[in-house]
């Protein structure tokens, strides 16, 4: 992180050099790595970026990964998740190079398919007939580079702790609900390339 911020990024005139445009469709692909529980998977985003005023700039985004839940302490399978969010960016450079840093809010909604054997043994063991898991909110850290102000390189840690909400019964047929608390938080490496609107 210090190498990042410290690369010969300072501009001769900031204020005609380091400008970014007003406004930018920012289209991103990549791979969230493995974190224990959830293993590395594809990431695909979507971001309309704001320049606030110089060097800062706003952006939201809607991001999509896939992942499988692997760990042994929680329920296996499929995890389909979208993630909106909000970022604050500071941004120095020049129009051939850019560097930024952000720090943003995000809320994901999830969606749980668990395998047919974790399916059955929960169903065996604990009555449980159905697991999903819940919508959350957490944090994101970013760290990009821009090059001729239509390609990134971004770097980002996300945190997020949703609950897997399980649902079943006991033996007299009453409804049971417990919850789970886990992590689905990564770390994601994406290259982008973006419009200027």
């Amino acid at each position: 992180m210090v190498s990042w911020l410290c690369l010969p990024l300072a501009p001769l005139n900031p204020i005609e050099e380091d400008t970014l445009a007003p406004m930018n469709l920012h289209f991103t692909a990549g791979l969230a790595n493995p974190n224990g529980i959830v293993s590395a998977g594809p990431v695909f985003s979507a971001n309309y970026e704001m320049l606030v005023i110089h060097p800062f700039m706003v952006r939201s985004s809607v991001d999509f990964r896939y992942g499988r839940m692997t760990s042994n302490l929680f329920p296996k399978g499929h995890l389909w998740s979208m993630m909106v969010g909000v970022d604050a960016i500071y941004y120095r450079g020049t129009h051939f190079l850019t560097g930024y840093i952000g720090l943003g809010l995000v809320y994901a909604l999830n969606h749980f398919s668990p395998f047919h054997d974790t399916a059955d043994s929960l169903l065996q063991s604990e009555g449980i007939t159905a697991v999903d898991m819940q919508a959350n909110t957490g944090y994101r850290l970013v760290l990009g580079l821009r090059y001729h102000k239509s390609y990134s390189l971004e770097v980002s840690v996300v945190e997020l702790r949703p609950d897997f909400r399980k649902t079943g019964s006991d033996g007299s047929g009453m409804e049971v609900r417990s919850y789970q608390t886990t992590r689905t938080g990564s770390f994601r490496v994406t290259l982008g390339y973006l419009f200027e609107i």
